[in-house]
């Protein structure tokens, strides 16, 4: 199953119709199970961009077999001069301080009423179990195997400059959440999170780090329910004590970002073939 969808390289058109998928799964979910548990109407809203994917595996795993085209592995873990440990450890590192320096672009656009209240449903009023499965653990695996393993490696495989297929990719991975509170720090984080796999070719990297920005934004939810859902690090913390903070993180991700730079190289994310 994995192998077939290896042979499945999108470009940047069919990458907007698996965005299009999503929010169409999106849709159709929502008015079919209105009140099921969220981690099972996102599991069934993430499978038309998946059978979509499968879908055209299958037929590029034919054409491959008649022109002896290779498939391109989602993993080919690159870490270059560091060990593996150290890297998650510095990319974790990186992770947590970009949540911070980010934050305030949160309030550039105010949250609506709307999605407030979806955000609310998702983080306060579902069952601990729900949220934990449907924000920790299938947001991260699935997110990051389409807009990274499939849309980001697709578009490298395409030839398109790195730089403009993270862009790309990024943008994507923040249209698909359709949520413009939510675009500018998603759209960034997608940029880094894109920035790790071109060097690194290692999707469980990213899938990692999604996954520990998802727990920290459910344990601000769990241990503080009583602040506003669009409430952040700024309205827990001291005023002084937090720009003091947000300093020391600007620091901390200037540095791991220039470690992370210099101790690996670009992996090569393209077709065997093509290459």
């Amino acid at each position: 199953m994995n192998r077939i969808f290896q042979y499945y390289k999108p470009s940047l058109g069919q990458s907007w119709l698996l965005v299009a998928l999503v929010i169409a799964g999106s849709l159709v979910m929502g008015l079919a199970l209105p009140h099921a548990p969220q981690s099972l109407t996102y599991f069934l809203m993430m499978c038309f961009p998946l059978g979509w994917c499968w879908w055209m595996g299958r037929q590029e795993a034919a054409i491959a077999e008649i022109s002896g085209r290779k498939p391109l592995p989602f993993n080919a873990p690159h870490f270059g001069k560091l060990s593996g440990p150290a890297f998650f450890v510095l990319a974790a590192i990186a992770m947590l301080a970009l949540t911070v320096v980010i934050e305030p672009t949160t309030a550039f656009i105010p949250m609506p009423d709307s999605i407030k209240a979806v955000f609310e449903k998702a983080f306060i009023d579902s069952p601990l179990w729900d949220m934990i499965l449907s924000t920790c653990i299938l947001a991260p695996l699935l997110e990051e195997f389409l807009c990274r393993g499939m849309m980001l490696r697709g578009m490298l495989a395409h030839r398109m400059t790195p730089w403009k297929a993270i862009a790309w990719s990024a943008f994507l991975f923040a249209f698909m959440h359709m949520n413009p509170w939510q675009s500018i720090p998603a759209f960034l984080i997608g940029l880094f999170l894109g920035w790790v796999y071109w060097r690194t070719h290692c999707l469980w990297a990213t899938i990692f780090l999604h996954c520990l920005n998802n727990v920290i934004s459910t344990v601000i939810s769990r241990l503080w329910p009583d602040l506003s859902i669009d409430a952040g690090l700024k309205d827990i913390l001291p005023p002084t004590t937090y720009w003091l903070v947000y300093a020391g993180c600007v620091v901390v991700l200037v540095v791991t970002i220039y470690l992370l730079h210099e101790k690996t190289l670009p992996a090569n994310v393209s077709s065997p073939v093509e290459a």
